[in-house]
């Protein structure tokens, strides 16, 4: 009965269910059989670059700003960036942990 429902509509929900080879081209979801799959590694590769950038950029200027006044003896900025990028991925870990071991409770 939803099913039908659904279908009374018309343009405001689309049909998934039917087979696409028959449609308007406007309607079809997508518009080659494996778009779904660009649009989903399309998502990924956002949700990746936004997630590396919030890791890797703030080391990068505190160590930007470091190097304008100077760093300790021995110290470069590669070593100053790497150190900052290994505790905030450390940090990252440490919360995705706490969260889904607590997850069940």
């Amino acid at each position: 009965m939803r099913m039908a429902e659904r279908r009374a509509r018309g343009g405001a929900v689309r049909d998934l269910s039917s087979d696409s080879r028959n449609t308007d081209p406007a309607e079809r979801p997508f518009l080659s059989p494996l778009g779904w799959l660009v649009a989903v590694a399309l998502n990924i590769a956002l949700v990746l670059l936004i997630g590396l950038s919030v890791v890797l950029v703030p080391p990068l200027f505190a160590c930007r700003e470091q190097s304008v006044r100077g760093f300790f003896a021995g110290d470069s900025f590669q070593a100053c960036a790497s150190q900052g990028i290994q505790a905030r991925f450390r940090a990252l870990d440490g919360r995705l942990r706490s969260v889904v071991l607590r997850s069940g409770q």
